[in-house]
């Protein structure tokens, strides 16, 4: 299986929260429609992944832990409205695949502490998550926080990204990151504008 992805990619992501306007400027800078609008969705990423592979997702090389604070991708924390202190996070780093074993994108998602026990099993288990979540019955609601094109995860040069926070009830469960594969989904642009390095 060809992955293409760089080493410590958890470390090179970094999270923050831009104005809608601006995010919406950094999608609209896409040259494809499907990049554009697997951005902007608002729905289940694998669902979307799954239409565009013309078959099921599955997880790869899931792997999952506890970090300090100081360790977890910068910004999560802020998005996760974590308070100052080294409090440990769950970091998660995935990769999701269809058809053939193609990997269409890699992920990293990072909860705080004081996650519900049928979430942690979502956040641990080898389902994506948002199909997990769902299963669960843990109906989560994602706010677009960041997007455009980054080279955090992949070798093979800049790829469209999307990170978002996901929200049960009124408390922030995770923030995700998702990378596409640029083999599979198009990350060229029609408007100059630099890469984020994240």
């Amino acid at each position: 299986m060809e992955t293409l992805l760089k080493e410590d990619v958890p470390g090179r992501v970094r999270f923050r929260r831009r104005a809608g306007a601006d995010i919406a400027a950094r999608i609209a800078r896409f040259a494809s429609p499907a990049t554009r609008l697997l951005l902007a969705g608002d729905g289940l990423t694998t669902t979307s992944l799954q239409a565009w592979a013309g078959g099921p997702m599955r997880v790869l090389e899931a792997e999952h832990g506890r970090v300090p604070r100081s360790r977890a991708p910068a910004g999560a924390a802020e998005l996760l409205e974590q308070g100052p202190g080294d409090v440990p996070l769950l970091l998660r780093r995935s990769l999701l695949a269809g058809p053939g074993g193609r990997v269409w994108s890699a992920n990293v998602v990072v909860a705080g502490p004081g996650v519900p026990e049928e979430a942690l099993a979502c956040l641990r288990g080898d389902v994506p998550l948002g199909q997990a979540l769902q299963a669960a019955g843990l109906g989560c609601r994602r706010t677009l926080a960041d997007a455009g094109s980054g080279e955090a995860f992949w070798a093979g040069g800049p790829a469209a990204f999307r990170c978002y926070v996901l929200r049960h009830r009124s408390r922030p469960l995770a923030v995700v990151c998702e990378s596409f594969n640029p083999r599979l989904v198009d990350a060229r642009t029609v408007a100059p504008g630099r890469e984020d390095a994240w």
